[in-house]
């Protein structure tokens, strides 16, 4: 089930806020009771391991980050290491100011800071990390106690030492994030339920509180439908609970539940979510599923063509 780490000590956490260890998440796990977990902010995820690796275009690939999702983190490199930050943070490198969408390559005996401004979750990724692997992954899932330094689900601590080897390959410095990634308060949702779908989408709701197990809002008073069996539901649902409220379940949500439904947010605005605030307003739009893929798509395409070489600048 876990796969040992194997390497020496490349850093030492000095540091850190809300801080967890994610990859794309456990796959093909959820007909033993699994949720997939993974990167509350896929994009930003998969950009900043890009940043230090390669293959965009492979979504599934296992390298992990830290996401950073208030505080910040500090870090005391013993190793070289290629590094890259995406997101919304003030990044130093030994006091010395850095910045976040680039890859840069860290000495041994230097001090990284990254203080998280936000909105939304930021990412840090290390060439040589290796973190321990619990079926196949190092994602920390907060609702199933799964990953993290101890395997508890756990966040980082201070006086973690980070294993991993030395890099001093540095053909990836150098590349940049080509244009930032906006966020936005609209979300576009495939209808389960026609009837509330089109109540959801009427007013703009309120975000109540989030957390990676899901975004609670309040907003319209809808029709309560009667309670239904569980059922198995993904990430982007939306429940509605008997208080009137509703919850987006994030990435660490269950994978059954007995509250109604009345959509599912499309996974082009999946990381949408990871953005909201509380007391930020939220409006739903109704799309078909032709056009969530199509949107999917063009997403897979910006995320793609986002990254450049310094190669590719000659």
């Amino acid at each position: 089930m876990s796969k040992s780490t194997s390497g020496i000590p490349i850093a030492t956490v000095q540091r850190a806020g809300l801080v967890t260890t994610q990859d794309i998440g456990r796959i093909g796990f959820a007909d033993i009771g699994v949720p997939g977990s993974g990167a509350w902010h896929q994009a930003r995820h998969r950009l900043a391991v890009t940043l230090v690796h390669d293959h965009i275009e492979d979504m599934y690939l296992p390298y992990p980050t830290f996401e950073i999702l208030n505080v910040g983190l500090s870090l005391a490199l013993h190793e070289p290491q290629v590094i890259a930050v995406v997101g919304s943070a003030d990044v130093r490198i030994d006091g010395r100011p850095a910045v976040t969408g680039v890859a840069m390559h860290i000495s041994a005996d230097s001090v990284l800071e990254i203080d998280h401004l936000g909105p939304g979750p930021v990412y840090l990724a290390l060439s040589g990390w290796q973190p321990e692997r619990i079926l196949r992954s190092a994602a920390t899932d907060s609702f199933s106690r799964l990953g993290g330094p101890c395997g508890d689900g756990a966040p980082i601590k201070r006086g973690q030492d980070l294993l991993g080897h030395p890099d001093v390959e540095t053909r990836h410095v150098g590349s940049f994030v080509r244009a930032p990634q906006h966020s936005m308060n609209g979300m576009s949702v495939i209808a389960h339920d026609d009837g509330l779908a089109a109540a959801l989408c009427e007013e703009p709701w309120h975000v109540n509180a989030t957390a990676r197990s899901g975004v609670r809002l309040s907003g319209p008073e809808l029709p309560m439908p009667q309670p239904i069996p569980s059922m198995p539901v993904v990430p982007g649902a939306i429940q509605l609970t008997p208080d009137g409220t509703a919850i987006v379940l994030g990435p660490d949500g269950g994978l059954t539940g007995g509250y109604p439904i009345v959509g599912v947010v499309a996974s082009a605005h999946l990381d949408h979510m990871a953005d909201l605030e509380p007391a930020q307003q939220v409006v739903f739009t109704r799309i078909d599923p032709a056009s969530a893929a199509e949107e999917f798509n063009a997403r897979e395409r910006a995320i793609a063509s986002a990254i450049v070489r310094p190669d590719a600048l000659t």
